[in-house]
């Protein structure tokens, strides 16, 4: 009978990273510019004649691969995490800013269980998306992944902006 191999925080953090790799393509291949095959043919002559200028209005929507990011304490007890998560967000990306991911690592509270830094990033994610903030209406998705950064129980945050935001 094969023996198993236990499993190690090196491995884990290896497929973490290997998953944030292959979102960060997926989001690049998602936000290149596509002109679909009817506009790309030959103008006519008539349309040669007069320049086109294209907004930022006129221009396709994707993530901007240009993050913003901070970091903030999460309380065990979620007092205050969302008023903080709030203030921060207002900071980074205004009113009106739209986010289309959110990528949080959070770091454990117990440093003898690093890998425990998932529940701390979990329990922002749970706070955050409950409390229905409108910059984050139109949020596709939030992970919530292990980090480093930070002080035991601070979470790192990545908002990843559409483009033509703040």
């Amino acid at each position: 009978m094969a023996r198993r191999q236990p499993v190690n925080a090196l491995g884990v953090a290896g497929w973490l990273f290997a998953e944030l790799a292959l979102v960060l393509m997926i989001v690049a291949l998602g936000s290149d510019e596509h002109v679909p095959a009817a506009e790309s043919s030959t103008p006519s002559a008539s349309a040669s004649l007069t320049p086109t200028t294209t907004s930022a209005a006129a221009a396709p929507e994707g993530l901007s691969l240009t993050t913003r990011s901070f970091i903030m304490s999460v309380d065990g007890s979620g007092t205050g995490v969302v008023d903080e998560f709030r203030r921060r967000l207002l900071d980074e990306v205004g009113p009106d800013g739209r986010v289309g991911l959110i990528l949080v690592f959070g770091k454990s509270r117990d440093p003898s269980v690093p890998t425990q830094g998932t529940l701390v990033s979990q329990q922002l994610k749970d706070l955050v998306v409950a409390a229905g903030l409108p910059q984050l209406s139109t949020m596709n998705d939030m992970r919530a992944y292990l980090g480093s950064e930070g002080a035991p129980g601070d979470a790192k945050v990545e908002l990843f902006l559409f483009n033509g935001g703040r």
